[in-house]
C-alpha cells in the first residue's frame, strides 16, 4: 500500500475518532480506503469495535480505554505490513431506465431529454466509495458531470427497492424500500444485500461498476421476499413460551448487546436503547447482563404466558397489570401459565421505553455475533419488528436470580447530556448548543429529533461520512436529531457535537416535550476554543 502522505486522528467523542487521510474523494482515494480497512480490520486491537469507511477517510468506534497513542501505532503498522494482494471486482447492473424514474423532474432539472439522461448514465463506470445509509447502500463515485444535481428539496417517502438513482453528484442504488431524497432513474433486480450470505453486501468500496440498459420486461418483478424468520423465535423443546396478543407495528424488538464490525456493511449497531433497564431486567430474573430481551417503545403491549415462568419489567412509561392487577416494576415476576401481562403507556409514569425479561432469555438468531435485532437489515433476534401472534419461546431454562430488586433511575423531565466536538465541530454552533434548552419532539430507535432554536452552521452539509453512536445531526433546518442505535452508519449532515454514549438511556426515557440541554463534558460548562487533532504525522 502507498505510504500514507499525511493523516490526521481526531477524536469524535471518548469512544470514536476520525481518521483522516486529507485528500479530496476520488475513485482512486476510495480503492486506498478499501484497502487501509482491510488491513485495520485484520489486525484490530480488541478495544475497537467498529471500522466505518467513508469518502475521505474511517470513523473508528473503540473503547475510551485505548489512546490516541495506541491508535497511532496500529494505523502505522497497517500501513506498512505485508498484505495479501487484493483487487476490486468489477460487477455489472441491468438497468430499466425510466422504470419507477422522476422522468419530468429530471428533464426539467438537468435540460436534457431522458433518452441522454440515460445514455449518460449507461456509459460511466462507476467506483463504490462505502456503504452507508442502509445496509448494502453504495455511494458511487465518478457520476458524468452533466448529471450532477442536488438531492430533492423534500424526499419522498418511499422509494422502491432496485431504484437505480442519483443525487449530489453521486450514484446509489437502494437495496430496500425506503425514504430517500435522490433522484431515480430507473430500476434494477439485483439483490444488494442478503444476510443469509457469507458476504451479505453484493458491492464493496473499491468495487467498479458498469450499467447496462435493458427492457424492464428482462427484469425479475421485485426484490426476491426476505424469508420470515419468526420460526426461529417459535418454542422448541420444553422451555417457557410466551404468546405476543397486541403488538402496535413497529414499536417492539428483540434487543441484546451493541453488534459490532458490521458498519463498512451499512449494518446498525443495534442493541438495547437503555443497556442499563435491560441489564437490570435480566439480572431481575436469573439471565447474564446481555442476555437478550424484549424492548417496547412507547406503545401498548400484551402478552399471554404458555408456561410458567419468571419475568422482570424495567424501564419506564408504562403501568404494568397481570391479569388486571397492577405490578410493581424493577422487580421480579411471577407469570404463570395463561395469565395476561399488559403494558399500557402512561404520562404519570416517568420514562418511555420499556424492557421485559424473562427467565432463561428469550431465543432469536445470532448474527455477526449479536443476537439483536436490525429491522433493515433483515438480521439478529426476530430479524423484524414484532408482531401480534408472534410466540416467542425461552432459550434455555431459568436460574435463580442474585440480585434482590434495585432502586431504579429517577428521571425528572430535564435531560442532561455530556457532549464532545464531534466530526464537523465548529466552536460558535457547539457554544449555542450547550447554552440552549430543547424539548424532544420525537424519537425512534434510529434517533431523537428535538425542538428548539435553529442551530446556524457555516457549512450545514458535508461529504458524508462516519456517525459515531450520539453523534448530534444538525439537518438544514437547524433543529438537532441525537443519533441512536439503529441509526445510518453513514451521513452528509454537519455533526459538530457528539453525546456521551453513556448518557444515552437518558434519552430512551425521555417523553416528547421533556427537556434536554447539553452540556460541555470537557468543563462543564459552555465550549470554548477549537480543538486541535490528537494527532497529525506525515
Amino acid at each position: 500500500m502507498r505510504t500514507l502522505s499525511h493523516v490526521e486522528l481526531r477524536a469524535a467523542g471518548p469512544y470514536a475518532s476520525v481518521l483522516d487521510l486529507c485528500e479530496a474523494p476520488s475513485p482512486e482515494l476510495s480503492r486506498r480506503i478499501a484497502e487501509l480497512h482491510r488491513r485495520l480490520s485484520a489486525r484490530a486491537p480488541a478495544e475497537v469495535h467498529d471500522l466505518v469507511p467513508s469518502f475521505q477517510g474511517l470513523l473508528i468506534e473503540h473503547r475510551p480505554s485505548i489512546g490516541p497513542t495506541s491508535l497511532q501505532r496500529w494505523i502505522s503498522a497497517a500501513t506498512h505490513a505485508d498484505a495479501p494482494s487484493w483487487q476490486p471486482r468489477r460487477r455489472s447492473l441491468r438497468v430499466a431506465y425510466g422504470e419507477g424514474s422522476d422522468r419530468e423532474e429530471l428533464e426539467a432539472a438537468l435540460r436534457l431529454p431522458f433518452d441522454r439522461i440515460a445514455r449518460l448514465h449507461q456509459g460511466h463506470t462507476a467506483t463504490v466509495a462505502f456503504l452507508g445509509f442502509t445496509p448494502g447502500f453504495p455511494y458511487l463515485l465518478g457520476l458524468p458531470e452533466a448529471l450532477h444535481l442536488p438531492r430533492r428539496e423534500r424526499p419522498r417517502s418511499r422509494i422502491p427497492a432496485g431504484s437505480v438513482a442519483i443525487a449530489a453528484g453521486l450514484g446509489g442504488i437502494y437495496p430496500a424500500a425506503s425514504p430517500g431524497g435522490w433522484w431515480v432513474l430507473g430500476r434494477t433486480d439485483a439483490v444488494l444485500f442478503d444476510p443469509d450470505l457469507d458476504d451479505p453486501a453484493w458491492l464493496a468500496p473499491g468495487d467498479q461498476v458498469a450499467f447496462a440498459a435493458t427492457d424492464a420486461s428482462e427484469l425479475l418483478p421485485g426484490p426476491p421476499p426476505r424469508r420470515d424468520r419468526s420460526v426461529a423465535i417459535h418454542p422448541v423443546g420444553k422451555v417457557a413460551a410466551v404468546e405476543l396478543l397486541e403488538v402496535v407495528p413497529g414499536s417492539a424488538t428483540l434487543q441484546a448487546d451493541a453488534r459490532r464490525g458490521v458498519g463498512h456493511l451499512g449494518a446498525a449497531q443495534a442493541g438495547a436503547l437503555d443497556p442499563l433497564a435491560s441489564e437490570v431486567a435480566n439480572r431481575l430474573v436469573g439471565n447474564p447482563a446481555a442476555t437478550l430481551a424484549l424492548e417496547v417503545v412507547a406503545q401498548p403491549f400484551v402478552a399471554r404466558a404458555l408456561d410458567d415462568t419468571v419475568a422482570a419489567v424495567t424501564g419506564g412509561g408504562m403501568r404494568v397489570l397481570l391479569d388486571g392487577r397492577e405490578l410493581r416494576t424493577w422487580a421480579p415476576i411471577a407469570w404463570r401459565r395463561g395469565a395476561t401481562l399488559e403494558l399500557t403507556p402512561d404520562r404519570t409514569v416517568p420514562g418511555r421505553t420499556a424492557v421485559i425479561a424473562i427467565a432463561g432469555g428469550l431465543a432469536g438468531d445470532r448474527w455477526r455475533g449479536s443476537f439483536s435485532t436490525d429491522v433493515r437489515a433483515g438480521a439478529g433476534g426476530s430479524a423484524r419488528w414484532l408482531r401480534s401472534g408472534d410466540v416467542l419461546a425461552a432459550a434455555g431454562p431459568g436460574r435463580p436470580a442474585r440480585l434482590p430488586p434495585p432502586g431504579q433511575p429517577r428521571l425528572t423531565g430535564h435531560t442532561l447530556l455530556r457532549v464532545y466536538p464531534g466530526p464537523q465541530y465548529d466552536d460558535e454552533t457547539f457554544t449555542a448548543l450547550t447554552r440552549t434548552t430543547y424539548s424532544l419532539a420525537d424519537a425512534d430507535r434510529t434517533g431523537a429529533r428535538l425542538d428548539g432554536p435553529p442551530l446556524g452552521l457555516p457549512a450545514p452539509l458535508a461529504e458524508s461520512d462516519g456517525s459515531p453512536l450520539g453523534a448530534v445531526q444538525v439537518p438544514p433546518d437547524g433543529r438537532p436529531i441525537v443519533l441512536l442505535a439503529d441509526r445510518g452508519r453513514t451521513g452528509g449532515y454537519a455533526k459538530p457535537a457528539v453525546v456521551d454514549p453513556r448518557d444515552l438511556w437518558r434519552l430512551a426515557q425521555a417523553k416528547p416535550s421533556d427537556r434536554v440541554s447539553f452540556v460541555d463534558a470537557r468543563s462543564g460548562s459552555a465550549a470554548s476554543g477549537q480543538p486541535e487533532p490528537l494527532h497529525s504525522w506525515t
